[in-house]
């Protein structure tokens, strides 16, 4: 019998892609760089503003989420990865996959990380989470946590009500307006409460800046906000995880158009925590 030849084929090909990919001998040199969350707007509109892909335009009043920690690393997505050498890999050995909408990702190196958390609030100018000590080199993805919020949380915790996330806002189509808020919550099942492999083209080097930014349009894009019926105390319409404006707004928040980064020599931005 012929044992594992799968296996002996797949390492042999990690050998040869490790021999073509070798350090740039700026490794190991410990730095410090400046890690920030911002709030992307979308074009010619303040943040919270825009329009879903269901035809509704939005306009959040208020917008918190738990978010942290987050890990550098020095592996592009998987996705970004893949050329005729992914799709070899690919073949010999198939991607594993968790629970549905989410991915396994081996990121490599950890190049830098923040271990705390911030509650942000979305609509207000970028926070500075801090000088970070990281390890020198290039970084090619990062992860951010969704969890709960911890005691330790930085921030106006109390706006989030409990949940990862929390939003008061209106939805408007034609002579339609539909004034909303709910909270969203994400279950500890696989790795759902990490969003893993937002891209990244960074050296990491002391003086560098590295800026998260998230998309809030993303949350919300395939919502149905007339589908909502139930009112909260307050009298607008309550988005919970069984109406399908929260589905739409767990899988959005998760999802790949959720977060992007970038990574500059600017100064410092926004307020320091």
């Amino acid at each position: 019998m012929r044992p594992y030849p799968d296996r002996a084929a797949a390492l042999l090909l990690l050998t040869l892609l490790s021999a073509c990919d070798l350090p740039s001998g700026t490794g190991g040199r410990e730095v410090r760089f400046t890690l920030g969350l911002a709030t992307a707007a979308a074009p010619s509109r303040p943040a919270g503003s825009f329009t879903t892909s269901t035809g509704w335009n939005v306009t959040l009043e208020s917008a918190v989420i738990a978010l942290g920690p987050v890990y550098l690393y020095e592996n592009p997505p998987h996705l970004v990865a893949r050329g005729p050498a992914g799709g070899l890999w690919d073949a010999l050995v198939p991607p594993a996959h968790a629970h549905t909408g989410s991915e396994h990702f081996f990121g490599g190196e950890v190049k830098g990380e923040w271990l705390g958390q911030v509650a942000l609030d979305a609509l207000a100018p970028g926070v500075r989470l801090g000088d970070i000590p990281g390890t020198a080199g290039g970084v090619r993805s990062l992860s951010v946590g969704l969890h709960p919020p911890r005691t330790s949380i930085a921030g106006d915790a109390g706006r989030l009500e409990g949940h990862h996330a929390y939003v008061v806002g209106a939805a408007t189509r034609g002579d339609l307006e539909i004034p909303f808020e709910g909270g969203l919550d994400i279950e500890a099942e696989g790795n759902k409460r990490e969003v893993a492999g937002i891209p990244l083209t960074a050296e990491l080097d002391d003086g560098v800046s590295v800026t998260i930014e998230l998309h809030l349009e993303a949350w919300f894009d395939e919502a149905h906000f007339e589908r909502l019926t139930e009112k909260s105390p307050r009298g607008r319409f309550l988005i919970t995880r069984s109406t399908q404006a929260g589905a739409a707004w767990f899988i959005g928040a998760r999802g790949a158009a959720a977060f992007s980064a970038k990574g500059s020599r600017a100064a410092d931005q926004g307020k320091s925590l």
